[in-house]
This record gives structure tokens, C-alpha cells and sequence, in this order.
């Protein structure tokens, strides 16, 4: 294969699994302030096969070449003229700029702004699994749990400050199993909502109570929340609504008309709607390393597929019933042996 050559997967119209190949497409450059990155493994989102199967169409047809990804983790394979954070050799984790990311490939460009230092004890698999989903987690918890405190800020009970009490509706999947283990960080009382089989595991993540979605509805229950995480999105703002507390914020991952429109017409009132749209960030990658690092955080994997296998791994995913993150491998030794085999010839 030519130096200037990479294997990607580009999806090739817009459809199943099976529109996605795995082909040989012109290797991006670093320039300016980009980094030039040696994927190692990629992570798999739901985001990616809603591009495939056509659901924001009119953005992704603006993207000059489908290659779906958004995180990638691996090495720092050269860097711009502007870059001064990162050296050739750093393994580093990334959520990936554009519609469609690029990551599922052997060399991906990146921001030097969204880029991080890997946490030195994560596989390559681990990281890849992090950055959108674990910014995805700490921005919508975040945001959400300052907002309830600017809208409540003396609320007590009984002279004492009343612990916030977060839900998280999809507790088991990628995003779901950070949103857990951040809002348990940040102080707060975390119920989750999953299937019965993964009570355990998101009690192990931090979850103080489990609601199994197949006996219950947390939308009838008489508890009260702070914030409500639909990671899901399959219950709205309106049925939501009478499960917050006064000043409460409901947050989906949906970006719907519907949501948006709640988002707007919530302004003035007691009780909020809004929409996450995650941003990247380095240096909140750089926060979520140390919690790593510190062993207050752990990633869940439910598979790691080759990259070559990116159609299976969407649909595995699609299924609905990932625990944790879905990771493509990338083999470099595959394209090094091709090189020897051309040298060759």
C-alpha cells in the first residue's frame, strides 16, 4: 500500500450495515494546529449508524468523505506547524471534529484543542471508548446540576443542604454508564433505569437505586428528581416533567424539533428542558484521564470488533443492548505486511 494510501471504512450511500466498506482512501495531512493521529482503536456510537441510515442527511451530505468516527485513541503521528502541546510518539485520545469524525481508519486528523494524553492505565480499546460518550456524561451532568443549583441555591431539608438527585434513563449503555459513575462523583443521589440483568453492574458504577424499565415506569413513581438524563431518549420532556422537582432539569441526547422546541418554550418556567450537543474538549478529556487515573472511573466494553468488521459492530449495536462501548481494532501490522508484499513484487 502507498505511504500516501490508508484502509478506511467509508459508508458508500445511505442504508444498513452493508453500505459500509473498508477501502483504500487517500491517507489526511497534519497542518496548522491539527494532529495527525495513528488510530489504534475507534469507538463505535449510536450517532454513527444515524448517519449511515440517512437520519441527518442533509448534514452528512456536506461531508466530502463518509468515513464515520468520532473517537479515536492511538499515537501522535505528526503534528502542525502551530501545534505545541503534542510530540510525534504521544498516545493520545480524541473526539474528532465534522459531521461524519473520520476515525474509523488508520489515520485520523484531529484539533490540537480536543485532543488529550491517554490515561496511562487504558488500553488503546479502553480510551477509544471515552471521549465521546465521557463528554457526552460530564457535560450534560454538569451543566444540568449547576443549573438546578443557580435555580435552587439555599434548598434544605431540615436545615440540612438536600443531596441532588439524579436519573439516568439508559444507565447501562456507553453514555449511560458515565453519567452514572459522574453523578455519583459529584454528590449526588443516582438512580438508574436499565434491564434487571444489569442492575448489578450499574450498582458496581455507583447507582444507589435501579429502576428495571420492564417492571416500572420512573415517570409514575412518587420519588422527585434534580435532573433527569434521558440518554435513551425515549421518554419526552412532558412525560418527564411531573417527576422533577421544583427548579429541575430534564436533559435528553435527542435532538429532535420536539426537544428543541421544549428546550425554548421551558425558558421562564420552574422546570427546564434542554438538549445536549456535545462539544470536544482536551482539557476536559485531561479531567476525565486523572479520574482514571485515580481509579475513580472505569470504562465498561461490551465487544471490540477489527475494523474490517465495522458492519457488524452496527449491527450489534443497533440491537439496542450493548452494555458499555462497541470498539473497532485497527491492525497496522495488516498494512505493513501489504507494504512488504508491494516491496516485493
Amino acid at each position: 500500500m502507498p505511504y500516501d494510501k490508508m484502509r478506511a471504512v467509508v459508508a458508500r450511500g445511505y442504508g444498513g450495515p452493508k453500505v459500509l466498506r473498508t477501502e483504500e482512501v487517500e491517507r489526511p495531512e497534519a497542518c496548522g494546529s491539527k494532529v495527525l493521529v495513528e488510530v489504534r482503536a475507534a469507538g463505535v456510537n449510536p450517532v454513527d449508524w444515524r448517519l449511515r441510515r440517512g437520519e441527518f442527511r442533509p448534514l452528512s451530505a456536506l461531508a466530502p468523505r463518509r468515513v464515520p468516527g468520532r473517537d479515536v485513541a492511538g499515537t501522535v503521528a505528526a503534528v502542525g506547524e502551530e501545534v505545541r502541546g503534542f510530540e510525534v510518539g504521544d498516545r493520545i485520545f480524541a473526539m474528532l471534529d465534522g459531521v461524519s469524525g473520520g476515525g474509523y481508519a488508520e489515520y485520523a486528523i484531529a484539533g490540537e484543542d480536543a485532543v488529550a494524553m491517554m490515561p496511562e492505565n487504558l488500553s488503546f480499546e479502553e480510551a477509544a471508548a471515552v471521549p465521546l460518550a465521557g463528554l457526552t456524561a460530564v457535560q450534560a451532568i454538569r451543566d444540568a446540576l449547576h443549573e438546578v443549583t443557580r435555580n435552587a441555591p439555599h434548598a434544605c431539608d431540615t436545615g440540612k443542604l438536600v443531596r441532588r438527585k439524579v436519573l439516568v434513563n439508559g444507565a447501562s449503555g456507553g453514555v449511560g454508564t458515565f453519567a452514572v459513575q459522574f453523578a455519583r462523583i459529584s454528590g449526588a443521589e443516582v438512580s438508574a433505569v436499565c434491564s434487571a440483568g444489569n442492575a448489578g453492574l450499574v450498582k458496581e458504577l455507583g447507582a444507589d437505586h435501579v429502576i428495571d424499565y420492564e417492571e416500572e415506569d420512573f415517570t409514575r413513581h412518587e420519588e422527585r428528581y434534580d435532573v433527569i438524563f434521558d440518554v435513551v431518549g425515549n421518554r419526552s420532556f412532558g412525560r418527564c416533567k411531573g417527576a422533577l422537582r421544583p427548579g429541575g432539569v430534564y436533559v435528553t441526547t435527542e435532538p429532535g424539533p420536539r426537544n428543541f422546541l421544549s428546550q425554548v418554550l421551558t425558558v421562564p418556567a420552574n422546570k427546564k428542558a434542554r438538549v445536549v450537543l456535545v462539544r470536544s474538549s482536551g482539557q476536559q478529556l485531561s479531567l476525565l484521564k486523572q479520574l482514571f487515573e485515580a481509579g475513580r472511573l472505569r470504562v465498561v466494553l461490551d465487544s471490540v470488533y477489527p475494523l474490517e468488521e465495522a458492519a457488524q459492530a452496527h449491527a450489534h449495536g443497533e440491537m439496542g443492548h450493548a452494555r458499555g462501548k462497541i470498539v473497532l481494532r485497527v491492525d497496522h501490522r495488516r498494512r505493513e505486511h501489504d507494504e512488504r508484499c508491494v516491496g516485493r513484487s
